[in-house]
């Protein structure tokens, strides 16, 4: 199991993401430091035990801005990168590639056929942005189907890695949406990692139980509710 912190950068700094509001989310408040500085947060949970990082570009997701130099400067620290830059099609790849593994994320993508591209020249995460029930994406083949039709349909791109990530419960401590998550790990073998709403390392054991491959955590983690201990990769999750 994977557990995978996140830090989410807004206009320069870290800050805390809550229940998809991006228009309200405030600088991070942490345990680990006090600095709102990306790299120095990002330095604070590589002293975790942390190897692996995702990085969300938030104004690039939102197409007014860039937070390039402080993701390089992540990357820097040694981590594996997952990030998130709002990319929409291959096109947006370029100079990217060398930083870590892109994120193509549902709400951004443009269309499947531009997903068909990128899976030809990278290794494709692919990032299901759901808000509640409701899938995230301008694609309107994707809109309003079953959980099982949808994985079916994106599990015949050549997709590394999927995410469900469920922006509504992202911050808010609440839990996952088990039930939904059970059935998509029994509607794909591509490897599943999940988002929002953990609350403590007794969630991510569930998510271990329903053969999920790794979780996205952050306010557990500021809050002081992950620790290092939690974090060491060769430390079984399972009780």
């Amino acid at each position: 199991m994977r557990v995978i912190p996140v830090v989410d950068i807004k206009n320069g700094v870290a800050v805390q993401a809550r229940a998809g509001n991006r228009e309200k989310y405030k600088p991070v408040e942490s345990v680990l430091t006090t600095s709102l500085n990306p790299i120095q947060v990002a330095n604070a949970l590589k002293k975790l035990n942390a190897r692996e990082l995702y990085v969300a570009d938030l104004d690039a997701i939102e197409r007014s801005g860039s937070n390039l130099g402080s993701v390089l400067g992540i990357k820097e620290l040694g981590f594996d990168v997952l990030f998130d830059c709002g990319i929409s099609g291959v096109e947006d790849l370029e100079k990217l590639l060398d930083i870590g593994r892109p994120v193509i994320g549902t709400e951004t993508l443009s269309s499947l056929e531009e997903l068909a591209k990128i899976t030809r020249v990278c290794e494709t995460v692919l990032s299901l942005d759901f808000k509640g029930d409701g899938l995230l994406t301008k694609i309107e083949e994707l809109r309003g189907v079953e959980i099982e039709e949808l994985i079916k349909t994106l599990s015949s791109y050549d997709i590394a890695e999927i995410i469900y990530l469920d922006l509504e419960r992202v911050g808010m401590s609440c839990g996952m949406r088990e039930e939904v998550i059970k059935r998509m790990v029994q509607a794909t073998s591509i490897p599943l990692l999940v988002g929002g709403g953990i609350n403590d390392i007794s969630d991510i054991r569930r998510m271990q139980a329903l053969g999920v491959s790794g979780v996205l955590v952050a306010t557990a983690i500021h809050r002081g509710r992950i620790t290092k201990e939690d974090l060491l990769p060769d430390v079984p999750l399972s009780q």
